[in-house]
């Protein structure tokens, strides 16, 4: 039996011209999966799969200053992904409202005027 996953966030490679980079809801519901894929192609090569309570305990972790949390490798990424698809899921839900002028086309949005930002402080990824 064949199964597809859902992609939730679609976005960009921005050092690969010709990729993307995808974020996925595991068939568990408790998963998600970060990939990358080639433009036009169904198919992805993973690159990170993690539980959706181990994000938010890393979240919680790094946003009380704990420095192993701060220095996990894939710690931005996972991150990113979480907030991306969580955003998506609780503005679909209407649990989130946005203004017409902030609403983003799938770019950076408000960061798109700025210098690519350095390392947040004792940032691991």
């Amino acid at each position: 039996m064949t199964s597809s996953l859902q992609i939730l966030v679609d976005v960009p490679d921005s050092r690969r011209e010709g990729f993307r980079r995808v974020t996925l809801l595991a068939e568990n519901s408790r998963e998600l999966i970060v990939a990358t894929m080639r433009e036009g192609s169904l198919l992805g090569a993973p690159e990170l799969r993690f539980e959706l309570s181990e994000a938010n305990q890393l979240a919680r972790l790094a946003l009380a200053g704990d420095s192993r949390a701060l220095t996990r490798p894939g710690l931005a990424r996972t991150l990113a992904a979480t907030v991306a698809v969580l955003f998506r899921v609780a503005f679909a839900s209407g649990a989130l409202i946005i203004d017409d002028e902030e609403k983003n086309d799938g770019g950076t949005g408000h960061l798109d005027d700025q210098p690519e930002a350095g390392r947040d402080e004792g940032a691991g990824d």
